[in-house]
């Protein structure tokens, strides 16, 4: 009699051992999808911090394009407006006026131009950062969704073993 209490309180903590065990595992691949999700997300943040900086590198190089095209043309009519002063008469000092005038209409005109392509630059650099950072959190939803996905289906695992 005692040898079959002892082999069934053996075959009861062999079971239950073995349940434990199995739960454990459970718990362990919930855990590896969570580092897993988490590893995922700091990916597509690093994907989307990375996008980010260089949308904002080429706002930058577009702005200092601008501004050199800015100052170029500025340049010019001034170099236009110079010639007035040297004029010596009242018709060379006329033409440079009119010259003058004209190259700073060209000036300001250019000057417009290179500040809206920057601006458009800009505006496309902000808008590539916006979508890499989107995506980065439709990842970073996905991954936590699948962890969150195999955490549900361990407990269900643990609670069909026990």
């Amino acid at each position: 009699m005692k040898k079959l209490i002892a082999v069934i309180a053996s075959a009861l903590l062999a079971t239950t051992v073995f349940e434990q065990t199995a739960a454990a595992a459970d718990a362990n691949d919930a855990q590896k999808a969570q580092l897993k999700a988490n590893s995922e997300k700091m990916e597509a943040q690093a994907t989307a911090n990375k996008k980010k900086a260089e949308a904002q590198s080429d706002a930058e190089k577009a702005q200092a394009s601008a501004n050199e095209d800015k100052a170029s043309a500025q340049a010019d009519a001034d170099k236009k407006a110079a010639k007035g002063a040297k004029a010596t008469t009242p018709a060379e000092a006329s033409g440079a006026r009119h010259d003058a005038a004209n190259a700073q209409a060209k000036a300001n005109k250019k000057m417009q131009q290179a500040q809206s392509k920057a601006d458009r630059k800009k505006h496309d650099a902000a808008n590539d950062a916006n979508v890499a950072q989107a995506k980065a959190d439709e990842k970073k939803v996905e991954a936590q969704n699948d962890a969150n996905k195999k955490a549900a289906e361990a407990k269900v695992d643990a609670a069909k073993k026990q």
